[in-house]
């Protein structure tokens, strides 16, 4: 029989949320000096950043990252956006993109990411469509006769003089003019 581990009430996270909310309105304004490092944790980091790591679950949930191996989700970057978005000392609190944060912008100035790879990118239905494009095609040009009249185009270009040969005079009268 496996052992398993249940959290106790105490850690739920909707009652923690409650109780630091609590902590935190009943609080005479603390600065960040006065306060003990438990006390800073409760009352300023996680009111903030237990919600994103909510938000950050869900959507990982959503993008199914616990389904495949491999996805084009960035829990860090969905986090950075998210907090800064959520910033209680910042007014407004419009959507701005990853990219848009400055202290990201100068970030990836300096340090540039990889290109995500298309097999991250395409949903799924667009992979699908993709492989049986080329499937097809596959079928298609293994066929005789396609075969056939690809060998003979390839013949024509070779052959046919597609390529100009220009003559020594003509190159000359060239030379001349410029």
């Amino acid at each position: 029989m496996e052992d398993v581990l249940v959290a106790p009430e105490s850690l739920h996270p909707d009652k923690l949320l409650k109780e630091l909310q609590h902590l935190r309105s009943n609080q005479v304004e603390l600065e960040v000096d006065e306060c003990s490092p438990v006390d800073y944790l409760d009352i300023f980091i996680f009111p903030v950043l237990l919600p994103g790591l909510d938000a950050l679950i869900r959507q990982a949930i959503e993008e199914k990252c616990f389904e495949r191996k491999r996805t084009k989700f960035n829990g860090l970057d969905f986090l950075t956006e998210w907090l800064y978005r959520n910033n209680p000392r910042r007014t407004n609190h419009e959507d701005i993109s990853l990219e848009s944060i400055p202290f990201v912008r100068s970030w990836l100035k300096d340090h540039p990411r990889p290109t995500i790879p298309l097999s991250l990118i395409w949903s799924e239905e667009k992979a699908a469509t993709v492989i049986q494009s080329y499937w097809r095609g596959f079928l298609v040009r293994k066929e005789p006769e396609v075969q056939e009249l690809r060998q003979y185009q390839r013949e024509m270009r070779g052959t046919s003089g597609i390529s100009i040969q220009i003559s020594d005079s003509i190159l000359q009268m060239f030379k001349k003019s410029a």
